[in-house]
């Protein structure tokens, strides 16, 4: 009875799908690179490159100095021949929390850093996610991006800014610290991290609750109806509550899988976010919750952004590499590409 009824709530609770294909949106879809600590994120990206039009690569960090410093790993010339053969944009990003690179004594050395070194790999673009930062730099980030956005653009490159999700200003200092309403006019694209609602620092919850994310996307509508520049952030790894408790773990799904199947799990859900999460315990074991990413959860949020923001850009996906392999059908289920 009681999976029964579970049925019939995932039946009326979902948005039903579009009859046709010319019905869904044309969304951009790109992926963040690496982006979880299991394996197969590098082939989760070819196997599905059909669906991806975009990858972000974490390649480097600001120094000291405004310079960049490359990542350990970094301009693989073996995965750019890949993406570049599967016809993918490149836009590596580049992952900062120190603020002194975007005052006025540095700027101008990091917007030239930057631009340099994406000509040096011919890149598309570049995608600046600076987090954190106190909300007195939020003049100093506005003036460092529509520098490094009139740099790029004289030389036909992208720029994407990559914010913290939010839903007013009256929030947190690394919020705060990002004006959208002056952001998002220089910026190509404005990835907005719609997840870690509830991040691995707090109780167990959603990591990326519908509402939430429907609160976030009207805000960035209030600023800027258009959001065809506007990803969504979207994930695709799990959290990890030992005996209930903080700070939790980030986990793949391929570990989960591995609990469920071991141990007979059953995957519960709340009706009013529908994503999936276990609770329990087993003998000679401490208790787990475990809140993740599966089909049903990001189908039922899906359909409800295709219905209240039809202008909505695409989506940026965070932490591929042992995710449940049926996301990307769901995914390819919502959209027809990008345009």
């Amino acid at each position: 009875m009681k999976k029964l009824l579970f049925l019939l709530i995932i039946m009326f609770t979902l948005p039903h799908p579009a009859t046709a294909q010319d019905d869904l949106p044309a969304w951009c879809v790109s992926v963040w690179y690496p982006s979880s600590d299991a394996d197969g994120g590098y082939e989760s990206i070819l196997a599905n490159a059909d669906l991806i039009d975009e990858v972000n690569a974490f390649w480097y960090t600001p120094a000291p100095d405004g310079s960049l410093i490359v990542l350990p790993d970094a301009e693989n010339a073996d995965e750019l021949r890949e993406w570049r053969e599967a016809g993918l944009t490149v836009i590596p990003s580049i992952f900062g929390s120190v603020p002194d690179v975007i005052g006025e004594a540095l700027r101008d050395t990091h917007i030239r850093a930057i631009v340099d070194t994406v000509l040096r790999m011919d890149y598309d673009g570049i995608d600046i996610d600076y987090e954190g930062f106190p909300a007195s730099t939020r003049e100093d980030f506005v003036l460092f991006i529509t520098g490094l956005s009139d740099a790029l653009h004289a030389e036909n490159k992208l720029l994407s800014v990559t914010v913290h999700a939010k839903t007013d200003e009256g929030i947190w200092e690394g919020a705060r610290a990002q004006d959208w309403t002056r952001l998002m006019p220089p910026a190509d694209i404005f990835r907005i991290m719609t997840y870690d609602y509830t991040n691995r620092n707090e109780d167990p919850g959603p990591i990326s609750p519908p509402a939430w994310v429907l609160d976030v996307l009207a805000y960035a509508e209030s600023i800027n109806p258009d959001l065809s520049k506007v990803r969504m952030g979207i994930h695709f790894y799990g959290y990890s509550w030992l005996r209930g408790k903080a700070p939790a773990t980030t986990v793949a799904y391929a570990g989960i899988q591995n609990y469920i199947a071991s141990f007979n799990l059953e995957v519960q859900r709340d009706a009013d976010d529908m994503e999936a999460y276990i609770d329990f315990k087993v003998t000679g074991l401490p208790r787990q919750v475990v809140y993740f990413a599966d089909p049903i959860g990001l189908g039922y949020k899906l359909g409800l952004v295709r219905q209240q923001f039809p202008t909505l850009g695409g989506i940026s996906i965070w932490g591929i590499g042992g995710e449940h392999p049926e996301l990307w059908d769901v995914i390819r289920e919502n959209m027809t590409g990008c345009v």
